[in-house]
């Protein structure tokens, strides 16, 4: 599937430094908020024992031209997954017990899907004009249970995390260095890095643990 990418001017026309400063603040403060609700979850108000199957299916699934999700083993994937997982307990007094669990945590999936698509750029100021790149994207689902040991009631989780390459006609550190793009009609890919796929995996893990903690949550109320 073939993707335009439009160009847009930044500003057209300048604006105070007033009203500059009042947008960024606004934008900064929004972003600052958003931040803590993506992966810390509420504390218990008491220590609250679990224990973690760690045998799960995991899939990758690659329906693209890159490579990405062959960079280390099924083993290691996992292992970030669940050291996400368990990083994600620290703050919110759910503990380990393998002997004297109050819950279970079943991860019943977890999949990692690899795909390419064809972004052109569309800036007819710009010589890149026309020019393709192919880019990638990584993206995470994990869902399972959580199992209440004392009467075998049982919650749904679930949680997903994605990345993408993007297209762009922003400044590099290097051009800014060079003191070229200056006029920002040269575009290129902000590329993926090998070390993304387990970094990802690692926060999917994450975002599975604050998902698991709200249930939890909700069945000791």
């Amino acid at each position: 599937m073939v993707k335009s990418l439009t160009f847009v001017k930044e500003f057209d026309k300048p604006k105070d430094d007033y009203t500059m400063k009042k947008t960024y603040l606004f934008l900064l403060g929004a972003i600052l908020l958003a931040l803590p609700a993506c992966y810390i979850s509420k504390s218990l108000d008491r220590e609250v024992p679990v224990r973690i199957e760690a045998v799960f299916p995991l899939s990758i699934i690659n329906n693209g031209n890159s490579q990405f999700s062959k960079t280390e083993n099924e083993a290691l994937y996992k292992e970030k997954f669940i050291e996400g997982m368990k990083a994600e307990f620290v703050n919110s007094q759910v503990v380990i017990n393998e002997t004297n669990p109050e819950f279970t945590i079943n991860v019943s999936e977890v999949t990692l899907t690899e795909s390419t698509s064809i972004e052109t750029v569309n800036d007819t100021t710009s010589d890149d004009h026309g020019k393709e790149f192919e880019l990638t994207k990584l993206a995470y689902m994990a869902k399972g249970t959580v199992v209440r040991n004392s009467d075998k009631v049982s919650y749904d989780w679930y949680a997903t995390k994605d990345k993408e390459e993007k297209v762009t006609s922003l400044r590099s550190a290097g051009q800014i260095v060079t003191g070229s793009n200056k006029e920002k009609n040269e575009y290129r890919e902000k590329e993926l890095d090998e070390g993304d796929v387990e970094d990802l995996m690692w926060k999917c893990g994450r975002r599975s643990g604050n998902s698991v903690v709200k249930e939890i949550i909700r069945s000791i109320k």
